[in-house]
């Protein structure tokens, strides 16, 4: 810039210099003395102009306009950023599935881990769908396991859904709901009120465990602590 300015002013002053000199040489009558004093007053005329119009557009006009301009390129840039970061969010909202956090994926492994061996393939597969769509906010229709597993106690069901239920923030009702709804054997003779308040609950005889929340949930060996394999 600095380059660009001093080249401008290089190109002025011998301009300037070449109007003074034409200037002063015009009267054929003067003398060499009198037309070189015209010539050095005319150059420094104009250069004290050219000085002036210069120093005053840098010091006085530039200033009273550079923050309005400012303003305006930062609102711009603010806007544009705006619609970036919407558009961002969007695709993002668009692409996003709950069942594709961590703590979806680790429930999801959990489930079909330890119900392994437990239930049918069909009855597997049934449970996990009915999952995902329950952790999707999804209606389910269908009920899972709609037998009496031996050895499977009220309690394994409980901690099962304590499990789940914690660590995908679940309120317990609703938790209490998606398990009567699966295991309806298993919970015939309990209400979804008292399924709820004993989800946490040790009382009486369980196979399956509580894991906390604060530690991994991997599959449980079900099957083969049951005796079924």
């Amino acid at each position: 810039m600095n380059a660009h300015l001093n080249s401008i002013r290089t190109i002025a002053l011998v301009c300037i210099a070449g109007k003074a000199i034409s200037v002063g040489f015009s009267s054929e009558e003067a003398s060499l003395a009198a037309s070189v004093n015209t010539s050095i007053t005319t150059f420094l005329m104009f250069a004290l102009c050219y000085l002036s119009v210069e120093y005053g557009i840098r010091f006085f006009i530039i200033p009273l306009v550079r923050e309005p301009l400012g303003v305006i390129s930062f609102k711009r840039r603010k806007d544009k950023a705006v619609e970036q970061s919407e558009d961002t969010i969007i695709v993002t909202l668009e692409n996003f599935s709950p069942l594709d956090t961590p703590k979806a994926q680790e429930v999801i492994a959990y489930t079909l881990g330890t119900f392994a061996g437990v239930l049918t393939n069909e009855e597997l597969m049934s449970l996990d769908n009915n999952m995902k769509a329950f952790m999707i906010g999804e209606s389910i229709q269908q009920t899972s396991v709609n037998r009496r597993i031996s050895k499977f106690r009220t309690h394994d069901v409980y901690h099962f859904g304590w499990n789940i239920a914690k660590r995908l923030k679940i309120p317990n009702t609703m938790m209490a709901e998606f398990l009567k709804s699966q295991f309806p054997w298993q919970l015939a003779d309990v209400e979804i009120s008292t399924i709820a308040k004993k989800l946490s609950s040790d009382e009486g005889a369980f196979t399956l465990p509580k894991v906390e929340p604060r530690l991994p949930l991997p599959p449980y060996p079900l099957a083969k602590k049951l005796g079924i394999c």
